[in-house]
């Protein structure tokens, strides 16, 4: 019996922290910080790219939050989403230096296939 409550305990934990990460992944301003910081690291950003580029991802991240509680079907969130990325890919050129462009297409590339993320 008392295996079988701190089994149930134990599981009772565990969902517990499954849901507390499910929705710390869907917090808009927790995954803006996120992607501030490894863009930042990995594109070894200035404090002034990083001014210029937090509006940018926090704008893109605002519109895919209203498409999802809009209830948008995949495929209509996605080709919206192609323009709102392709705008944004024009301010990051103006952000970017050359070097630091090509590395966050390269991010971008290892992101679409599953590839390594921090």
């Amino acid at each position: 019996m008392k295996k079988l409550i701190a089994l149930c305990a134990m599981m009772a934990m565990f969902l517990g922290l499954s849901t507390k990460a499910t929705a710390q992944d869907f917090d808009p301003k927790a995954m803006v910080q996120r992607q501030l910081d490894r863009y930042s690291t990995e594109l070894k950003l200035t404090d002034d790219q990083v001014k210029k580029l937090e509006p940018i991802i926090s704008s893109r991240m605002q519109k895919m939050m209203e498409f999802r509680q809009a209830g948008m079907e995949r495929e209509q969130m996605m080709a919206e989403m192609k323009k709102i990325n392709d705008g944004q890919l024009e301010s990051l050129k103006g952000i970017f230096t050359p070097e630091q462009l090509e590395k966050y297409f390269t991010l971008q590339s290892q992101m679409r296939q599953g590839g390594p993320r921090n």
